[in-house]
């Protein structure tokens, strides 16, 4: 019999609890809670936390309501990820990321909840998301704490185990079929809010100061000849992500995730078995190619060996998913997104998962106490300590996309 695959490590370590005082606006935003949650006394616990690594734009909260209402005791458990104060980066918009996740947890969420709904779609084949707290605060994301009901994330150093990889496909592939419902059922507002979406993220020189970067520690993971390889490559990384996330003339664009990994998603088990994820973190949505999504999170969150057994297999499931799921509406993902399309993309935007890969496994294998402040260090100086698995990880990325004849 084969070992359990290894899962999930709860990174939510607290910082400080109890008495915990929250920003002012947070704390007017949980009255907003309270009131409209029905509770006629109650009192609050307040923690701060960290995700170790998982998250670097925003202060995290949990903050638990205890009390009564007209119908008896209640507990209302939530999350909070909260902007900090003229918190700028220069590679991507703060304030913007935080409009793009508000708009999708107070607006687009209810619109695919009730398309869902309208079609009677089963639970098992629904795409799932967190139950949002729409307490207008336009600097934080009030959602409910899924960990109290059990759910962690893979830990980002780990292999995603097989059937989280599976459900994780699945759940992609739904969201990039509801944006198509979306455009087919409700063309007006896809043009006005959907269409026009654009990355945040900006390739400027500020982010190929951080390329660099981070190739003085990938590069130290392979041999002379590959080192080499890479050398060669490393020119035209900029014009690979600018044409990936801007050249999309004669491609099947929707709605993206635009962050698609593995610490992004939540997961919940029943013993040994994984049984549940909910993709969270919507503040990179964009509107563009469904492909990057798929590659994003295949190739940070897995080794040569999983992608050797795996890799086609998810590309099957990923397609068989969105068939499934469009026809609960009446489409057909051939007239859609013809698969033969599907594996087209896949093969010009490929490169774009060495990229990546090369571009976060420094920072994924970074350890818990070496996790870097993105609000404050140069990222030409970006200073990471990755863990000796690291180089494995690489070698096997490498490898792969020179056999692939990428690199």
């Amino acid at each position: 019999m084969e070992a359990p695959e290894k899962c999930c490590d709860n990174q939510f370590k607290v910082l400080s609890s109890g008495d915990y005082i929250l920003p002012p606006p947070l704390q007017a935003s949980i009255d907003k809670i309270v009131e409209k949650e029905g509770y006629i006394s109650h009192k609050t616990i307040n923690r701060s936390i960290t995700t170790s690594g998982g998250n670097f734009m925003g202060e995290l909260y949990e903050v638990d309501i205890k009390g009564t209402t007209a119908d008896g005791d209640k507990e209302t458990n939530i999350f909070i990820k909260n902007k900090i104060d003229d918190m700028q980066l220069p590679t991507i918009d703060v304030a913007e990321c935080y409009s793009l996740e508000n708009f999708f947890y107070g607006h687009l969420s209810k619109l695919y909840n009730d398309i869902q709904n309208k079609y009677n779609i089963p639970i098992e084949d629904r795409y799932n998301m967190v139950k949002s707290y729409n307490a207008m605060n336009p600097n934080a994301i009030i959602l409910e704490n899924l960990a109290k009901k059990g759910f962690t994330t893979v830990h980002r150093m780990e292999v995603a185990p097989l059937k989280f990889a599976q459900l994780s496909v699945q759940q992609l592939a739904r969201f990039h079929g509801l944006s198509w419902v979306l455009e087919k059922q409700q063309p007006e507002y896809f043009e006005k809010k959907i269409r026009p979406l654009k990355l945040t993220l900006q390739f400027n020189d500020d982010y190929q100061k951080f390329l660099d970067n981070m190739s003085t520690y990938t590069d130290k993971c392979v041999d002379v000849e590959n080192r080499l390889r890479l050398n060669n490559f490393k020119p035209g990384v900029m014009e690979i992500l600018k044409k990936n996330f801007y050249e999309n003339s004669g491609s099947k664009c929707c709605l993206c995730h635009g962050d698609y990994r593995a610490n992004n998603i939540l997961v919940k088990k029943d013993g040994d078995n994984i049984t549940e994820v909910i993709p969270v973190d919507y503040q990179l949505l964009y509107y563009g190619c469904p492909v990057l999504d798929f590659i994003y999170f295949i190739f940070p969150c897995t080794d040569q060996e999983f992608r050797r057994k795996h890799l086609d297999d998810l590309k099957d499931l990923y397609y068989a998913s969105l068939r499934k799921f469009l026809k609960y509406f009446n489409m057909d993902v051939e007239s859609v997104y013809p698969r033969r399309e599907f594996e087209t993309e896949y093969k010009k935007r490929l490169d774009f998962g060495l990229v990546f890969g090369l571009m976060v496994t420094p920072l994924l294998f970074t350890n818990d106490d070496d996790v870097p402040d993105f609000a404050k260090d140069d990222l030409q100086k970006l200073s990471v300590t990755p863990d000796p698995k690291m180089d494995e990880r690489i070698r096997g990325l490498v490898d792969d996309f020179q056999r692939w004849g990428i690199l």
